[in-house]
């Protein structure tokens, strides 16, 4: 080891350990708002992607004449769309917390019986096992929105 060289590890380690941990641990708070409207912006752009991804996979393995969504044009949608939902952070600040807690139980159960349905369909087993615990962890959102609703 050249000299001086354990200078500059040493130096990180004695800083860090320095440093109080309450600073170190701590996060700043978010208003639960601000959270919902980052989780539906979220949920927003994966719907996106995910609508995308399956039109790609149609045009690349499944005849024109095959493809679903040629033949049921709702098909191409996901039926949760049509679940009334704050539109953005201004909407969502705007509504109650138990409207938002009905929200957010009502696209969760919209999601029970296609997961359900996905884990029967496919036989391999690491899908299967992982659609079984989206299912326990809906399942458990379910459960635990219920409670907050009392």
């Amino acid at each position: 080891m050249a000299p001086g060289s354990w200078f500059s590890p040493l130096l990180i380690a004695v800083v860090t350990l320095g440093l109080p941990q309450e600073a170190a641990a701590t996060f700043p708070a978010m208003p639960l708002s601000n959270l919902f409207a980052n989780a539906v912006l979220r949920a927003q752009h994966l719907h996106l992607l995910a609508a995308e991804t399956y039109k790609e996979f149609e045009r690349t393995y499944i005849p024109e004449d095959q493809r679903y969504t040629n033949k049921n044009s709702q098909a191409a949608f996901c039926y949760s769309e049509t679940i009334p939902a704050p539109t953005g952070k201004d909407d969502a600040q705007q509504k109650s917390d138990m409207e938002l807690l009905r929200f957010s139980l009502v696209l969760i159960q919209s999601w029970l019986t296609p997961v359900q349905y996905l884990s029967k369909v496919f036989t391999n087993n690491l899908v299967f096992g992982t659609s079984d615990r989206v299912f326990e962890k809906l399942k458990d959102l379910e459960e635990g929105i219920q409670a907050l609703m009392r």
